[in-house]
């Protein structure tokens, strides 16, 4: 066995589980492990950040437009302290992030006697967002938790992963043995569940599948198609599964989303109707499903990797633990050739409840449609689009058409400010071929923009696509609706100039105020492959725009 210090051991353990990019802030407590990452910069690239915040949503967007889990390497105490915003919104959406972040010396560890950075419970903090959380002791035991993170990230619903190691480790030598990745068990189906739930299945008349955010992260989008196809069954997506099911294919019916900020949505009552729903990885949080009314029927199957939360909101008359994309195969492979289709008239049922939900949009979003029709038109199909939870974003929701999985990602879990422009960042870091427009409001933006700097500094091009109304739009109209117009208070925001702010780093920026002058100052950022800042002035309110 070679002989490794903890740095090399913590570098050529994350090697051999394939990684190849890594996010972070250097620090005094973490300078071994960047000593070990420079000699590895022709395999691992680092992206080195301004704020742990920012870093780790660049690691969430690395790892929702990939499907690979994003590294994140934090230090001791404010630095780890700094990243727990954006594990919570990991954890609540089920992203895979591996945080590997440094405590102080073993012998000053609960001591109480406030070495640098010293903190009281560390680990205790990061559980709280993690699905594991491990402090290691020695150096010889760090290859077994890097692979437990990684097995955990394949076989568990995707959440946030912390390892712990003391600062005086990193620099120890030890003899030890890397070990290389190996092939996960992908959790199936338990037989006879599986078999009654296809039973069902094929006895429905009007089946619809609910399609989640386990899907988005560890794939079957194919698989669903495939079976959607044969059936000639309804599809919908959940929040956080936008573009996990093409919204262009004649069978989707778009997001289950509606009331509260997303709008009348027809489709929320009609699944109701259907004699069976298959959700397929979904959680089914509650404020975008029995907080907003959504509808499903007595009949419903539940396929989830985390059989917690499986009847928490609806009770599922099969649940299935397990791995969405491993149970489609299933039903797959015994329904074979056999003749499932549903007939004609439930897939005229599907096409008329699609042109139902489109009028609904145009009747009372007709502003917000033609602004995300415009931007659809001249983007690219491929485009990854990265939200901040803004006005902007709950009409995106239903009135921006999605073609391909991994394309469209929000903080739907924790619903946090800040996400879209680091986690644009992360995106672009890890398919740097795709465009990626970042959707924001004036105020969400400034959550991160110390990270135009990363940009600059490692050449990250995102384009920027800024809705600017002065104030906390959002909560502007909440107040204004229960309190009046008279009582706003603390919703309007004093900006700087951003397109200077752009130019400040070597950016672009273009001020828009019509959908017209958006459209054409959009197409030609996304063309530039530079970053730019598109600012669209909305004064009087983002449905305002036309």
């Amino acid at each position: 066995m070679p002989k490794l210090t903890g740095g090399q051991t913590v570098i050529e353990s994350l090697k051999a589980q394939g990684v190849d990019t890594v996010f972070g802030i250097i620090s005094i407590h973490n300078l071994d492990l960047f000593d070990s990452l420079f000699a590895s910069q022709d395999s691992m690239r680092f992206i080195g950040g301004r704020l742990e915040l920012g870093c780790g949503f660049m690691a969430d967007g690395y790892a929702r437009a990939t499907g690979k889990p994003g590294v994140l390497i934090t230090s001791t105490g404010p630095g780890a302290a700094d990243s727990v915003g954006a594990l919570g919104e990991a954890y609540f959406s089920g992203t895979p992030i591996l945080e590997i972040t440094t405590n102080v010396e073993q012998e000053f560890i609960g001591s109480g006697k406030n070495s640098t950075h010293e903190t009281k419970d560390q680990l205790g903090m990061l559980e709280a967002v993690t699905d594991w959380s491990a402090a290691i002791n020695q150096v010889e035991s760090i290859p077994d938790n890097v692979m437990e993170a990684f097995n955990r990230f394949q076989t568990r619903r995707p959440r946030p992963v912390a390892l712990e190691i003391p600062t005086n480790l990193l620099g120890e030598e030890a003899d030890v043995e890397v070990l290389t990745a190996r092939q996960p068990d992908i959790p199936k189906g338990d037989p006879n569940k599986v078999e009654q739930a296809l039973q069902m299945l094929l006895k429905a008349k009007r089946p619809a599948i609910l399609v989640g955010e386990e899907v988005q992260m560890q794939g079957g989008t194919q698989q669903i198609i495939e079976l959607a196809e044969k059936l000639g069954a309804a599809v919908v997506t959940s929040d956080g599964a936008k573009g996990a099911f093409p919204e262009d294919h004649p069978l989707s019916l778009g997001q289950t989303l509606g009331r509260r900020i997303w709008g009348e949505n027809p489709v929320q009552e009609w699944l109701g109707t259907c004699d069976l729903v298959i959700v397929l990885g979904a959680i089914l949080p509650q404020r975008s499903t029995t907080g907003v009314q959504l509808q499903l029927p007595k009949d419903l199957v539940h396929v989830l990797l985390d059989g917690d939360a499986i009847g928490k909101n609806y009770d599922a008359t099969v649940p299935i633990v397990a791995n969405s994309q491993a149970v489609v195969q299933q039903w797959l492979s015994v329904i074979g050739d056999q003749d499932v289709y549903k007939g004609d008239t439930f897939k005229n049922e599907i096409t008329s409840m699609k042109g139902e939900i489109h009028q609904k949009l145009q009747e009372t979003w007709g502003n917000e449609l033609k602004v995300f029709e415009t931007v659809r038109e001249v983007t690219p199909r491929n485009t990854i689009f990265s939200l901040d939870p803004t006005v902007a974003t709950s009409r995106a929701s239903r009135c921006l058409d999605i073609y391909e999985p991994r394309t469209f990602m929000h903080p739907h879990g924790w619903a946090g400010l800040g996400f879209a422009f680091p986690a644009g960042m992360g995106a672009k870091v890890g398919k740097p071929d795709s465009p990626v427009v970042c959707v924001t409001g004036d105020g969400g933006f400034q959550y991160n923009l110390q990270e135009l700097a990363t940009c600059a500094q490692y050449g990250i091009n995102p384009v920027v696509l800024m809705f600017n109304d002065s104030s906390w739009g959002v909560l502007k109209k909440y107040q204004s609706d229960r309190f009046g117009e008279a009582r706003q208070f603390a919703t309007g925001l004093v900006n700087p100039d951003f397109v200077k702010l752009f130019e400040s780093y070597g950016f672009g920026g273009t001020k828009v105020s019509t959908v017209a002058e958006l459209g054409k100052a959009l197409e030609t950022a996304i063309a530039s492959g530079k970053t730019h800042l598109v600012e669209v002035q909305t004064p009087d309110g983002f449905g305002s725009l036309v």
